[in-house]
């Protein structure tokens, strides 16, 4: 699968309504905000193409190195909107429907921006998801991660795989089953969460320092390790020496090359 099997054509997002996800472009990063609040930011049908348009549409745009993901209101997502999947009417969106069905476990490894998910509301239930297909998750330790499918009649069979590829799957087997909630600092060791600060506001700016610092690298090499990263598995050595011999090919490198020598910062186009 392919983001073009997704949507076949992007058009900028200025060219549509978005109803429950929203964006701005701030120089080299787009910023995709859910604003659903009053539904918990759950992931509908309507939520989840918006936010899957604004992603694919970040794969095409050069001048766009990094997503940062946000979420109105006290949760960050809920989880999945099972209201809206059963027919309940959304708001109108003229975001162009997806030709496949967002299946976010397997339409974020099709990704290589640096996603940030700056968590700053409680993460319930399919809302995992966004945590373990972002490449940072920044959130502070008033935040909780909750399962609570199993109390609820129902299991969170993706959660589960999504969550072994971070952790003990016996472990991430044990959540589900109780149900319980975790709190931020819980999850650190395990890397489903990467920074861990003190309040809401520092999110925001512990956000806009990583971006400050993934500037000074190569975005073709940053992009190109991100997808070997959703690919490791099925990865050989082999392959992931070819990729390297690809990036020595680049114009980025001989720039950083350049600049290693000189003793001066790179100068990075991206190709």
């Amino acid at each position: 699968m392919s983001l073009a099997e997704y949507f076949p054509r992007l058009a900028p997002p200025e060219s549509f309504q978005w109803a429950q996800v929203g964006w701005a472009v701030q120089g080299d990063t787009l910023l995709l905000t859910l604003q659903n609040p009053s539904r918990r930011n759950a992931l509908s049908p309507t939520l989840l193409n918006e936010l899957a348009y604004g992603l694919a549409w970040a794969e095409t745009q050069p001048d766009l190195r990094f997503v940062r993901l946000r979420a109105a209101g006290e949760v960050f997502c809920a989880g999945a909107d099972l209201r809206a999947f059963a027919g309940e009417e959304e708001s109108p969106s003229t975001v162009p429907k997806a030709a496949q069905p967002i299946v976010l476990h397997a339409f974020f490894p099709l990704l290589t921006r640096p996603l940030l998910a700056e968590v700053t509301g409680d993460v319930v239930a399919g809302g995992l998801l966004l945590i373990t297909g972002a490449t940072f998750v920044i959130a502070h330790k008033g935040v909780r991660f909750a399962l609570p499918e199993v109390r609820r009649g129902l299991f969170p069979f993706q959660v589960l795989k999504a969550l072994s590829a971070f952790m003990p799957p016996r472990l991430a087997l044990a959540w589900c089953l109780v149900g319980e909630a975790r709190t931020a600092a819980e999850l650190l060791p395990w890397g489903l969460v990467t920074h861990l600060v003190e309040t809401p506001e520092a999110v925001f700016t512990t956000a806009d320092q990583l971006i400050a610092q993934l500037r000074e690298g190569a975005p073709l090499a940053q992009q190109r390790g991100i997808a070997a990263y959703h690919h490791l598995a099925h990865l050989s050595h082999e392959d992931l020496h070819g990729e390297l011999l690809k990036l020595v090919q680049t114009e980025d490198f001989q720039e950083g090359l350049r600049a290693f020598q000189e003793k001066r910062k790179p100068t990075w186009k991206g190709r």
